[in-house]
């Protein structure tokens, strides 16, 4: 039987395609604002030549963007945008000079004939600044009118006016604009040395966004910005269809393939295979400073389901007041020095995990403890993990020089 509910079906759930954006407009030259009241700027980044680098070298040069990394605390989300593209336009210049120009001119035909085997690759940081979301409470402000009377007071009245309320969402904007420009300008300068980065303003930034929703260069060469606000509407310039195996923007279909997990271990150029597809691609990372205390906290419930599935509910009954030896608290080792398993050797004196057991000099059976002959250390096996998952969980995003 033919319902005319599933022929409708398509049609009562199709919608705008710019419902689906979070971007409002720009607030200034470079920031620009969503609708969740988030601030960002966009600085495009010119990459390093791997290719002339020793494995050091690399290794160096991760460590040092890691740590500029770190100038965003937890209310910082840092988008690394990768597009790689063929039959991009090759900047060129003439001299005036028959000969030179003639040259000029035969390489530009060389390569305009290889444009579908070329590919330009382009990278870009979009700094999110999420702490302008205003979560505060009336209750809650009450209760700080003790500690600071004056902004609580005025907090508290612009509650009962609109335009109270917009003048003091408009003086905590700028503050925490002028705080994103800061950072952002902070982290410029402590990689400028080696990586090149700059800031983007309004226009050029419009053009990086309205090239993560728009795959046709015609649409893409010609994007201006003409008005500050309403940036969702002027982004979405095609047309988008969602099919069970991929989707379609205007002519060109599109495959969206995630991460399931995050790699066991993060290394330089981590992203080198993915170099050499020879296609058109947006690649997408995403970095996010995480608290201490709730990675400790992933920490301990993954300790304790694997102590559950390995042993009984009473076995993990402490009787004692004394802190069990695998507890991991705030002065616990395993995010410092000791995070790294050293098993026993045989010949020589080597610590174990434990800080309080060795490994004596002696036989076969007195040094390797883990043989077939001797029932297996589980809480052994579960501090190893725990300790490898402690050197994972800093770590989860990657990062990409190239």
């Amino acid at each position: 039987m033919l319902r005319l509910q599933r022929i409708f079906k398509n049609y009562d759930e199709t919608g705008s395609f710019n419902e689906q954006v979070s971007l409002y407009g720009f607030v200034d030259s470079h920031v620009f604002l969503t609708k969740t009241g988030d601030l960002g700027v966009i600085l495009e980044v010119q990459g390093v030549d791997y290719e002339c680098l020793d494995g050091s070298t690399l290794d160096g040069l991760t460590k040092r963007l890691e740590s500029a990394l770190k100038l965003f605390d937890d209310n910082y989300r840092i988008y690394q945008y990768l597009f790689k593209r063929n039959n991009e336009s090759i900047p060129y210049k003439l001299y005036g000079k028959p000969v030179v120009d003639a040259a000029i001119q035969n390489r530009l035909a060389y390569f305009a004939g290889k444009a579908d085997t070329l590919f330009a690759l382009t990278i870009y940081y979009v700094i999110l600044f999420e702490g302008f979301r205003n979560t505060r409470k009336f209750g809650s402000t009450l209760l700080e009118i003790l500690k600071r009377p004056t902004e609580a007071l005025s907090e508290l009245l612009a509650y009962f006016s609109a335009r109270k309320q917009v003048l003091l969402l408009d003086t905590e904007m700028g503050k925490h604009q002028a705080t994103l420009l800061q950072k952002a300008e902070s982290f410029i300068l402590q990689v400028s040395d080696f990586l090149p980065v700059r800031l983007l303003d309004k226009q050029e930034a419009f053009r990086i966004l309205k090239k993560t929703l728009n795959f046709a260069p015609t649409k893409i060469e010609s994007a201006r910005l003409k008005y500050d606000t309403f940036l969702d509407y002027y982004l979405c310039e095609s047309h988008l269809e969602c099919h069970r195996g991929h989707l379609r923007l205007d002519d060109y279909f599109v495959r969206v393939l995630t991460l399931k997990e995050p790699s066991a271990q993060s290394f330089p150029l981590i992203f080198k295979r993915l170099l050499e597809v020879q296609t058109n691609y947006h690649v997408v990372t995403e970095w996010k400073k995480e608290d201490p205390g709730e990675t400790r906290r992933v920490i301990q419930s993954k300790r304790r389901h694997f102590h559950n599935t390995k042993h009984s509910f009473i076995s993990q009954v402490n009787l004692n007041d004394a802190p069990s030896p695998n507890d991991l608290g705030p002065t616990s080792q395993p995010f410092g020095e000791s995070r790294r398993s050293q098993p026993a050797t045989k010949g020589g004196k080597q610590p174990c995990r434990r800080a309080d057991q060795h490994v004596p000099c002696g036989g076969r059976d007195d040094i390797h403890r883990f043989r077939r002959d001797h029932p297996p250390d589980h809480s052994h096996q579960s501090a190893r993990r725990a300790i490898f998952w402690s050197c994972r969980v800093p770590f989860n995003k990657q990062y990409l020089l190239s």
